[in-house]
């Protein structure tokens, strides 16, 4: 492995161990799930201030009069500068809701913007709602069960969401290439995970592996990007797809169109902050060898 290579597999480690941070002031407190069972989250109190004042935006600007598409991308400006922090949601200890909406890496600036969006659509705008919608959307059958339960493949993640409705994976159906999908990273690498120190996890994590390795997904190959753009809506969730060994997506943002042509908005770990690509997505991806394409899900 050459030099560069390694660099930039040292960064993907980042992105996967990602998604997790420290917070300062915490509040543990109980939150209720949809079958009413307790779980604690941990928030800081600013994060609770934040979470008011994007209420608070979204009923003075009527967002929920608006479509979908159009909540996330106000959502997601609305989060525009905020810090890039990897590794936000791992904490000792078991498994809990963790909220930080103050620093966000890739993938919990996607989470915490498509739940907000959700929350305001549906009009369910207390915390509450938006605890029990995170956990939706992070957890496999929006459950808390131990640090397995968490979707920590992101293209189980999409598996799962869709299997609650809550997306729907739009590349599935016209896109024209198959992604050749085999991930084991986590199994092969426990090393890198202190939660995975406990055995018993890291067989249920390879159980869990051998069955995403299974499914068949269509994407859209970074050659062909220009000619399936027409396809993307702004606010689409966007996962960069990877040819590093056992891993599948290496990246994470949301679908915007800057003078008709695709970007990412992204929580980016290069800028060191939620920003919009000055690329488009065409020459953001054709700069990183290891990036292959994009699948592309629509929140519903």
């Amino acid at each position: 492995m050459n030099y560069k290579n390694f660099i930039y597999l040292i960064i993907l480690f980042s992105f996967f161990l990602s998604c997790k941070n420290d917070i300062n002031s915490k509040n543990q407190n109980p939150a209720n799930t949809e079958d009413n069972n307790q779980v604690n989250y941990e928030a800081d109190s600013s994060d609770i201030i934040i979470f008011k004042k994007i209420m608070e935006y979204a009923q003075k600007k009527k967002l929920s009069n608006k479509t979908l598409p159009e909540i996330e991308i106000s959502i997601a400006k609305y989060f525009l500068g905020t810090p890039y922090v990897a590794h936000t949601l791992e904490k000792d200890g078991e498994e809990h809701l963790v909220i930080n909406l103050h620093e966000l890496d890739c993938t919990t600036f996607v989470e915490n913007v498509v739940s907000l969006s959700t929350c305001i659509k549906n009009k369910t705008t207390d915390f509450d709602d938006f605890c029990k919608t995170l956990i939706k959307f992070r957890y496999r059958n929006g459950k808390i069960d131990r640090y397995p339960s968490r979707l920590h493949y992101f293209t189980d993640w999409l598996l799962d969401n869709e299997k609650k409705q809550l997306i729907t994976i739009v590349s599935n159906s016209f896109a024209e290439d198959d992604f050749d999908l085999m991930v084991n990273f986590m199994s092969t690498h426990p090393q890198y995970y202190k939660q995975l120190e406990n055995d018993t996890f890291v067989k249920q994590i390879a159980e869990r592996e051998k069955i995403i390795s299974k499914v068949k997904f269509k994407f859209i190959p970074k050659q062909k990007l220009r000619q399936f753009e027409k396809n993307i809506q702004g606010g689409d969730i966007i996962a960069i797809t990877t040819s590093i060994k056992g891993l599948d997506i290496a990246h994470v943002g949301l679908a915007i169109f800057v003078d008709d042509r695709l970007h990412l908005f992204h929580a980016s770990s290069k800028g060191k902050k939620v920003m919009i690509s000055e690329k488009t997505l065409e020459d953001y991806l054709k700069n990183i060898t290891k990036d292959t394409g994009i699948i592309v899900a629509r929140l519903k």
